[in-house]
């Protein structure tokens, strides 16, 4: 299979299990697993999102909810755990910041 600008996809899916995803194929250690776990639960999020945005029906939207809901527990007790390990590390958020986010998302609604 050939892009339009003429590079060339690689025709077997890599796994990511095995390592070949990195160009490898060595196994994946425990780190690489929690980062690729972590990436999926994001996409799956960004996914129901998006189909929640555009359905109609109230016993759906309930499902999607669920859905997206539980993944955020996912997410969370993936995070955490990365973060124990010291794969993932984040600076804590200060006060101050911690407003200024609400005032940037609050106005961006009110804009809506």
């Amino acid at each position: 299979m050939t892009q339009q600008n003429g590079t060339t996809w690689n025709q077997k899916a890599p796994n990511a299990w095995s390592g070949e995803a990195w160009g490898s194929t060595q196994p994946m250690n425990d780190q690489e697993i929690a980062f690729d776990l972590l990436y999926q639960e994001k996409s799956l999020m960004a996914n129901v999102t998006s189909d929640f945005l555009e359905v109609s029906h109230p016993g759906m939207r309930q499902v999607l909810t669920d859905a997206y809901n539980q993944m955020g527990q996912d997410q969370l007790q993936l995070f955490n755990l990365m973060q124990q390990q010291g794969w993932y590390q984040t600076k804590p958020a200060q006060q101050p910041d911690v407003q200024t986010a609400k005032d940037k998302y609050q106005q961006m609604r009110n804009t809506l």
